[in-house]
């Protein structure tokens, strides 16, 4: 970054990381609740895999969104294809003098696997997910609700020593 980023900024990076953190959360927890009380009463079928399908789909969106705003802070400039997967692994980068990696390799691994998912259900239009897909999916989920905000909270330190 060639100028130093205004505290309104920094100030704004913050509060957008605290919020999304809330929201990524809450989006564990309804997963959690899915599967503890509307999986039995659903059982696994199509429409219970497509509820869960969207909802990993909406865990991934919300971090994605952090990480779209800190590579805008920094001034990173993504490439137009595979900009997702580009994101993501700029968020493992340690750049010095500029600023620490966002993401562990193993979260890092977790969200691509997440990613690579999204990108498959936003372009299937059929219900017959495969359960065994998901449940992997979902133990993903399970270690990036404990993995994920630990780190997001470390790289929002070093944001609010910026100030």
């Amino acid at each position: 970054m060639t100028a130093t980023p205004e505290l309104s900024e920094i100030v704004h990076l913050e509060a957008h990381i605290t919020k999304h953190l809330c929201l990524l959360a809450e989006a564990v927890r309804e997963i959690t609740e899915a599967q503890r009380d509307d999986l039995p009463k659903l059982g696994r079928t199509p429409r219970a895999a497509v509820m869960i399908a969207g909802l990993i789909e909406n865990y991934y969106t919300c971090a994605e969104t952090i990480f779209v705003r800190i590579s805008q802070f920094f001034g990173n400039h993504l490439p137009p294809d595979r900009w997702h997967r580009e994101l993501l692994e700029r968020m493992c980068l340690d750049i010095p003098s500029l600023r620490p990696r966002v993401l562990s390799d193993v979260t890092f691994n977790d969200l691509l696997e997440l990613m690579r998912f999204r990108h498959f259900k936003r372009y299937y239009f059929g219900t017959a997910y495969d359960w065994e897909r998901i449940d992997a999916l979902l133990r993903r989920v399970e270690r990036l609700g404990i993995n994920l905000p630990g780190e997001l909270q470390a790289f929002r330190s070093f944001i609010r020593q910026l100030q």
